[in-house]
């Protein structure tokens, strides 16, 4: 009996171990997307899963910037975050999502966001995997204020351009009057990107000269607003007979002026010397 209860023990222990060492295999850390963007002053979301789920509260979870001393960008531990290694230029900007911690997120949510904070961010949680370090790249743009310019004239109105660079994802810009209402582009939106993945957008808006000559461009995305105004002085728009369009008229007109004057003239003219050549006669 007392051989069997210890074959018995054995044979549990074997299982035991068995079971936490395929456990310990399965778990994996796992960031699904390496590169993730920001613009300066808003909010980004790190993603950091364990699969297959399990519930993570009870780990200690840490994300860390090897670049940095101390390199700890946040640290949860014993249920609770801890700012006591946190590196200073973090504090209070960063937060796991408690609520999903039983989900296995262990995803980090990084506040106003600013250009230092770019770079390789790990997430390490040392009582599942001390080996699995998953690296997310966080690239932040400038997210630049609209940079307002005129181009030329259009018919008897000005050409103005909006254009801004450094924003992720692509945002939207408007032209605006000094009423609020949507001024229509004189073509869609160009969009271009640079090497880091970041949208350049630029619109051209015809516009004509009004009471007060204020026009607004509105550049948008997601919670993130940046607006630049610009006032047009009278004297800069195209005079009638200044505009592309207009020339012929004016000349057209003023030729068919001239020639009216021209006749109106030339008769007088032509009656006084025929009176003079009668006259001689």
């Amino acid at each position: 009996m007392d051989i069997i209860s210890r074959y018995g023990l054995h044979l549990c222990w074997l299982c035991f171990c068995c079971l936490s060492t395929t456990s310990e295999v399965q778990v994996q850390v796992v960031a699904p997307m390496t590169r993730v963007h920001a613009v300066a002053g808003g909010d980004v979301i790190l993603p950091c899963f364990l699969k297959p789920t399990m519930n993570a509260a009870s780990h200690t979870v840490e994300w860390l910037r090897p670049d940095l001393k101390p390199k700890e960008a946040h640290c949860y531990r014993d249920h609770r975050d801890s700012e006591e290694d946190q590196n200073p230029s973090y504090k209070r900007r960063t937060s796991l999502f408690k609520e999903e911690l039983k989900n296995g997120n262990v995803s980090l949510k990084l506040t106003g966001v600013t250009l230092s904070d770019a770079g390789n961010y790990t997430c390490f949680i040392p009582t599942v995997s001390r080996t699995q370090r998953p690296v997310v790249q966080l690239l932040v743009g400038p997210r630049s204020l609209p940079v307002l310019s005129i181009e030329g004239t259009n018919g008897s109105g000005l050409v103005l351009r909006c254009e801004s660079e450094g924003w992720y994802p692509e945002p939207e810009l408007e032209w605006f009057d000094n009423n609020g209402a949507i001024l229509p582009a004189t073509g869609p939106t160009e969009t271009e990107t640079d090497t880091e993945g970041f949208y350049t957008v630029r619109r051209n808006v015809t516009i004509q000269q009004t009471d007060n000559n204020w026009f607004t461009c509105r550049v948008q995305q997601q919670n993130i607003t940046r607006t630049k105004q610009i006032r047009i002085p009278d004297d800069v728009f195209p005079k009638p007979c200044q505009s592309y369009w207009t020339v012929g008229l004016c000349l057209a007109v003023g030729a068919a002026v001239g020639a009216a004057v021209g006749a109106a003239v030339a008769a007088p003219m032509g009656y006084v010397v025929g009176n003079r050549r009668n006259f001689n006669v």
